[in-house]
């Protein structure tokens, strides 16, 4: 009987051979290129490295390049001569209007009234160098610089996560797949025991009783057959939602490799090189540089700043260069700054808290994955050990039930502990390749 069962999977697995079997690696490296979260989160990365990029920039002069333009329907300064007061004041006025008037057109006849500025013209250009802003431009640039490794940081853990869920997804779906040919196995070997009971019926050895038993069981597996129907197509698909990839039937994947690796605990050292606690320390760090940030501001600001234009507004150019340097001294900021940086220094405490406490967890945490992992090797022994004995005991149930030394009760019994053995065998290897995961994610030194 034990050759049957092995006969019936052995037909099973060939029978599935057309269909296309994908590698565990595949699913992963399809997750790492078209998961749409692990795709997010490296944009986050570019959007943090164009940050650096825009901040850096202020290293740089700032240019301001202005142009203006006007055409008056009157004059913008007219003055009628007749209105000026008589007096020697008032003559030397119109006077050096004429003057001025005539520098710009020489054909210019005197008149009762003096028009300028009609129409003109001015360009020029502004350059601002900052020369000392209180740290304010290279701690900005730090803080960015922070920004890029904590998107990264964040990626890393993102993808780290993605892959171990993945792994977790595509042995389940294994899993429930040897399950169903499991269970197509041990139905067919319900067949055999339904044509013994009939045969035996026939013969008036047992009693209409046992044919029901062996109906309601049959019924019994055909509701469970149908579950894991279901089961693997909703789980296929969550796996394709993983990957990235359209769903277009189901897949048939690779057997469990079971083979038990020695470990040894996780080291302390690979604690730092982990993404959660390399954020923490990132953490810490930009809170000092936004102390570093905020304290800028009360510094002084010195700044040069140059002008250059050219214009024309009366009838003749003029073209000018002016240089200014700036010293800006916040005199009432001290006072408010105390305060500022009072809270800068609370949330810097408060930053190297948290990260003292994350390690502890951490150690704990690896203690932990620790125990899961032997415990799932031990474990799945333990049901490979327990799947032979229950096979074994089917056998010789089913002997005995054809000996008539045995009732149905006790053969359906034996029956159920078999597939329940077999269930829970699959089940501690898809918890031993889940515990192994997360234990080499742990481990995996930088």
């Amino acid at each position: 009987m034990k050759k049957s069962l092995l006969s019936v999977l052995l037909c099973l697995v060939l029978a599935s051979l057309h269909a296309e079997v994908v590698p565990l690696d595949s699913c992963l490296s399809w997750a790492r290129s078209n998961n749409a979260a692990l795709q997010a989160s490296r944009w986050e990365v570019e959007a943090s490295q164009e940050l650096q990029r825009q901040v850096f920039t202020k290293f740089f002069p700032q240019v301001d390049a202005t142009a203006l333009g006007f055409m008056a329907v009157r004059p913008m300064v007219s003055v009628d001569v007749q209105t000026l007061p008589q007096t020697e004041l008032g003559r030397n006025l119109v006077q050096l209007l004429y003057d001025f008037a005539r520098e710009l057109d020489p054909n210019t006849q005197v008149s009762q009234r003096i028009d300028l500025m009609q129409q003109g013209f001015s360009v020029g250009g502004k350059l601002v160098q900052p020369l000392y802003a209180g740290g304010r431009i290279v701690t900005g640039h730090k803080l960015t610089q922070l920004g890029v490794r904590a998107a990264e940081e964040k990626s890393a853990m993102t993808e780290r996560d993605l892959l171990q869920e993945v792994e977790e997804t595509y042995w389940m779906v294994a899993g429930l797949q040897e399950k169903r040919a499991t269970l197509q196995a041990v139905m067919n070997l319900l067949d055999t025991v339904s044509h013994v009971a009939e045969t035996a019926y026939g013969a008036g050895l047992v009693s209409n009783n046992d044919l029901l038993r062996v109906k309601l069981k049959r019924n019994e597996m055909e509701t469970k057959q149908l579950q894991l129907e279901n089961g693997i197509r909703l789980a296929t698909k969550f796996l394709c939602l993983q990957v990235g990839r359209p769903y277009e039937g189901e897949w048939e994947f690779e057997p469990f490799d079971t083979t038990l690796v020695m470990v040894a605990p996780v080291d302390t050292f690979a604690i730092e090189s982990r993404p959660e606690y390399e954020l923490l320390s990132l953490n810490v760090q930009a809170e000092q540089l936004q102390k570093r940030l905020t304290m800028g501001e009360a510094l002084p600001l010195v700044a040069l700043t140059a002008f250059g234009g050219y214009s024309d507004f009366y009838g003749s150019g003029n073209a000018n260069l002016v240089g200014l340097l700036t010293l800006q001294i916040p005199l009432t900021q001290w006072w408010e700054m105390s305060h500022k940086l009072k809270i800068h220094d609370i949330r810097i405490r408060q930053a190297e808290s948290m990260q003292d406490d994350l390690r502890r967890k951490m150690l704990l945490q690896n203690e932990q994955v620790y125990m899961q992992l032997t415990e799932a090797v031990q474990l799945m022994r333990e049901r490979e050990s327990s799947l032979e004995m229950a096979t074994e005991n089917y056998r010789l149930s089913l002997l005995n039930y054809e000996a008539g030394m045995a009732t149905m009760s006790e053969l359906l019994e034996s029956y159920a502990l078999l597939l329940s053995a077999h269930d829970n065998c699959t089940d501690s290897r898809i918890a031993y390749r889940s515990s192994l995961r997360r234990f080499n994610d742990l481990n995996r030194q930088p």
